[in-house]
């Protein structure tokens, strides 16, 4: 770059000398000797003014060269030392790549177009288990298992036949073990633009692909039980917002969870209800607790009797987020249970009754025995039991 500047500047120097001689050369001869002409008329004065003239034009035009050269030099010389201050600069160019590419815990590596390493950080020899030097010059079949290193190459090779930078996740046999990497692969092209390699730089996602994995898994199991829990289950934001409905909250309504997000109990219910639920779920967002509340919802016109646990879900801060109801239909579980009130309330009844007539019999027959006793007979019946039938008989 600065051979160009200083040619360009020596080319453009020489130009501006010879045209600023011509033009001053020129001038003089067309003025000076009209000049003369029109001063002087005596032949003999007039041939001493022209050596005069001659010797004059030479020191002046001398003199003009010097400055010309002078400055050309002058330009020369900085385009030189700033050629100079650029190799400089230029040889610490691959000091500083190298300690960027050996302070970073990406991997990063140049191959040439036959897939050979020609530059491998220290990143990735520790992935690698090998030094740099023991991988320069060899291609991806001495570092991977055979399947990987053919994926691999086959990268490289498509990279270079399109000539287009391409990022793929690659998993890979390690020294630590299988990783996870976000390879970013590209060409490499030379002042013609004809490609001559490739340059990658692979980062390690193990870590962030196993956290997807789990967050997966655990998406998958929530939406398991969401979707099959005998409970309509929803989650509302802190305005009453539905943003979230289970199939059995849809089945209810008659509607899909699409339908429903968005809406609030105005909107779902007759205002009578929807008031109670609201009320609940401020109540809930006052004590920010757990609250269970028997709750009566209109299914398909029919009151139905709910179960509703009610509780807000936090945010990492600990602010309340959304408010989650859990409710279910225990409509029949309350019918079977007035029944088997009422059922006990009259045995309960019968029972009063039955040891009642009981006892009136034992004191019948203490009054039989009583009398017998007074007669001088024998009493006829045996009243033991009693005490422990009246101790059973306490209410």
């Amino acid at each position: 770059m600065a051979e160009i500047e200083a040619g360009n500047i020596t080319q453009r120097g020489t130009l501006r000398i010879v045209l600023a001689y011509a033009i001053f050369a020129g001038l003089w001869i067309l003025l000076s000797d009209r000049a003369m002409g029109l001063l002087l008329d005596n032949p003999e004065t007039l041939v001493q003014a022209s050596m005069a003239k001659g010797w004059f034009f030479v020191a002046v035009t001398s003199l003009l060269l010097y400055v010309l050269v002078r400055r050309l030099i002058d330009q020369i010389a900085a385009a030189h030392r700033r050629e100079l201050a650029m190799a400089h600069e230029l040889q610490r160019v691959p000091a500083m790549l190298s300690a960027l590419a050996d302070n970073t815990d990406d991997a990063i590596f140049i191959k040439d177009i036959e897939g050979h390493y020609l530059l491998f950080n220290q990143a990735a020899a520790r992935f690698v288990g090998k030094s740099a030097n023991d991988i320069l010059g060899h291609d991806d079949r001495a570092l991977f298992p055979p399947d990987q290193a053919q994926m691999l190459m086959a990268i490289g090779r498509r990279v270079i036949a399109t000539g287009k930078t391409e990022t793929n996740e690659e998993t890979l046999h390690t020294a630590d073990g299988t990783k996870v990497f976000l390879a970013t692969k590209g060409p490499i092209r030379d002042t013609n633009g004809k490609v001559f390699g490739i340059f990658g730089i692979s980062r390690d996602i193990t870590a962030r692909k196993m956290a997807e994995i789990a967050l997966h898994e655990r998406d998958h199991r929530l939406e398991a039980i969401i979707g099959h829990s005998p409970s309509a289950l929803s989650l509302k934001h802190l305005d009453g917002r539905y943003a979230l409905a289970n199939p059995n909250l849809q089945r209810i309504h008659h509607m899909s969870e699409a339908e429903i997000v968005g809406k609030t109990d105005f909107d779902l219910y007759p205002e009578e209800f929807a008031r109670v639920f609201q009320a609940n779920d401020r109540q809930v967002l006052a004590t920010m607790s757990r609250q269970s509340i028997e709750e009566v919802v209109p299914v398909d016109g029919v009151p139905r009797i709910y179960m509703s646990h009610i509780f807000p879900v936090l945010d990492d801060r600990g602010r309340a987020e959304y408010v989650c109801r859990i409710s279910l239909d225990i409509t029949e579980r309350k019918r079977v249970e007035q029944e088997l009130n009422l059922r006990l309330a009259e045995l309960e009844q019968f029972n009063r009754a039955t040891i009642g007539r009981e006892l009136d019999m034992i004191r019948m027959k203490e009054t039989i025995n009583a009398l017998n006793k007074e007669l001088g007979r024998a009493p006829p019946y045996d009243l033991s039991f009693t005490e422990a039938f009246e101790r059973k008989a306490e209410p």
